[in-house]
């Protein structure tokens, strides 16, 4: 959720505050995979062999196509 609006703590009614709330949960499934569920998606991340087992993408995966959008 992302509000805006005068900042209550403010000198100056001409400052803007905002804040952005994220909620979700994740569980490990194994060693190297995890699960999380956020805004009724289901997101799975694992590391590569040999670690991992190599079934869905790694967490920097994840977060690099987060930049590139």
């Amino acid at each position: 959720m992302t509000t805006s609006g005068p900042s209550q703590h403010s000198p100056s009614s001409d400052t803007i505050s905002r804040s952005i709330v994220m909620e979700g949960q994740a569980r490990r499934l194994e060693p190297m995979r995890e699960q999380s569920e956020f805004r009724g998606f289901t997101i799975f991340c694992d590391e590569p062999e040999p670690m991992g087992h190599n079934t869905a993408p790694p967490p920097l995966a994840y977060f690099a196509s987060s930049l590139l959008f």
